[in-house]
């Protein structure tokens, strides 16, 4: 999926769990910049055994973040809060012909779907999730 989807189904995702919260609005940055963690990949590219959607584009890489990040913080909530961000990533890249290894390097089984990154439906998941998150937000 691209950035901005990837950013707005992490808002609607936030601001649906978070909905009743008071502090809803402190936990949707945390979200929305986990939710781009998984793209490290691209940035480190160059380093050895860094791929994309294979590297940190796994249930490995959510566990070792949420561990470092409550060690980092000292709060459990700031690592809940990030491995939703994460997972929200995966899913949605789940949902794309590429697809994700989520057990990878220990298993190389992908879950894919029919999208494609960048296409029409990837924008329309895109405004979608815009538009719910506004009424979650509002509501």
């Amino acid at each position: 999926m691209s950035k901005r989807t990837h950013l707005a189904f992490a808002l609607l995702l936030s601001a649906y769990l978070f909905r009743f919260s008071p502090q809803q609005l402190l936990f949707v940055p945390i979200v929305l910049i986990s939710a781009m963690l998984p793209d490290l990949d691209l940035a480190l590219r160059g380093f050895p055994l860094v791929e994309h959607r294979k590297t940190f584009h796994n249930i490995w890489f959510t566990a070792a973040a949420a561990y470092a990040i409550l060690h980092l913080t000292g709060s459990p909530l700031v690592a809940e809060l990030s491995s939703i961000g994460i997972i929200s990533h995966l899913l949605m890249d789940s949902s794309t012909k590429v697809g994700v290894m989520w057990f990878y390097p220990l298993s190389k089984w992908k879950l894919s779907g029919p999208l494609r990154t960048g296409g029409r439906a990837d924008t329309m998941i895109g405004i979608l999730s815009l538009i719910g998150a506004s009424y979650f937000i509002i509501f």
